[in-house]
């Protein structure tokens, strides 16, 4: 099998080392620099299935949307969120409380919150 797959498991190193196909048949691999979740292209070598990170699109214009801040870490940093849809996330929001509503916008890699400005 080759082709396109998605990474699920890693080595905790950054290096994936199994992966499911579109038929849902997870298969060990070697995807060095690839972590979980991440779609990759894989060429089976006969002795191993090697994969590549698919060439990324650039990322669409970030959204903002408003977020209620619905737990902290203590310190005053908001660490989850519920949007408008109920939704709750994981966010990195400092200096903010619980109950707060906030600009949030996705990063990629995390869930970037600030205050909402009232101007």
């Amino acid at each position: 099998m080759a082709g396109e797959m998605t990474c699920t498991a890693s080595d905790g190193k950054g290096n994936c080392t199994a992966a499911t196909g579109p038929d849902g048949t997870t298969l060990v691999v070697v995807g060095e620099g690839l972590k979980v979740g991440e779609l990759m292209d894989c060429q089976d070598r006969g002795t191993l299935i090697n994969c590549q990170a698919l060439p990324r699109v650039a990322p669409p214009a970030a959204v903002t949307q408003q977020m209620t801040c619905t737990a902290s870490d203590g310190k005053g940093n908001c660490t989850a969120a519920t949007g408008p849809d109920g939704t709750t996330l994981v966010v990195v929001g400092e200096g903010l409380k619980v109950g707060e509503r906030m600009d949030c916008q996705d990063r990629g890699t995390l869930i970037d919150c600030h205050a909402v400005r009232n101007d």
